[in-house]
């Protein structure tokens, strides 16, 4: 099922077979739980798989990251299988959709992936993380200002946008003395996607 076009060429026949299996579980899981709006693996592969690759690419080996809301595991479980090296905590507020994640990581031995029930707040003392993800959670500001407890100088964000338009008009509200923003716009048939990079000033 994988577009050779699309995927990136470092991706081994076993993580090939991981995120199958993933899409698998995702799509039977959603019969009962309605964990997304999806009706079949191409779908997933196309909306979701292929969105969320090249922030993984962004991320380097051991990098420690923290996934917010993860819903039905995009990113969050996606990093989890590409970077078998890198601790990543996925927290979500839904606690049908971590049976999910708890299951699928189970299933599919991701011994790096931990799942948090919980709803992430200014307060949270859930570590400190080297990359901050995002997909579909919350906007640029709100996730600047919840996340505080959990960077350090190095932390950078990584977080999947739609269109420009809105996502410049998110980032005309950061304060660009104590951050930097770089908008990388993502090769997306299906929709107007980007990737926003937001590093934190020394």
């Amino acid at each position: 099922m994988f577009d050779t076009n699309i995927t990136p060429p470092n991706i081994s026949k076993k993580n090939e077979e991981k995120i199958t299996t993933f899409i698998d579980l995702a799509l039977e899981f959603n019969k009962t739980h309605n964990i997304f709006v999806r009706k079949n693996a191409k779908e997933v592969f196309e909306k979701d798989i292929v969105d969320c690759l090249p922030l993984t690419s962004e991320i380097l080996d051991k990098e420690s990251v923290l996934d917010l809301g993860s819903g039905g595991g995009f990113p969050g479980i996606l990093i989890g299988i590409l970077k078998p090296n890198n601790k990543v905590c996925l927290v979500e507020s839904s606690s049908k959709k971590c049976y999910f994640l708890k299951k699928t990581a189970h299933e599919l031995s991701l011994k790096n992936v931990f799942i948090i029930n919980s709803t992430i707040s200014k307060n949270n003392n859930i570590g400190k993380y080297d990359i901050i993800t995002a997909r579909a959670f919350a906007n640029t500001e709100k996730i600047i200002n919840i996340t505080k407890n959990n960077t350090k100088p190095s932390t950078k964000y990584l977080l999947l946008k739609g269109t420009i338009k809105k996502l410049k008009e998110e980032l005309e509200v950061l304060n660009t003395k104590q951050l930097t923003y770089e908008i990388i716009k993502l090769d997306n048939k299906k929709a107007e996607r980007h990737l926003v990079k937001i590093n934190q000033n020394e």
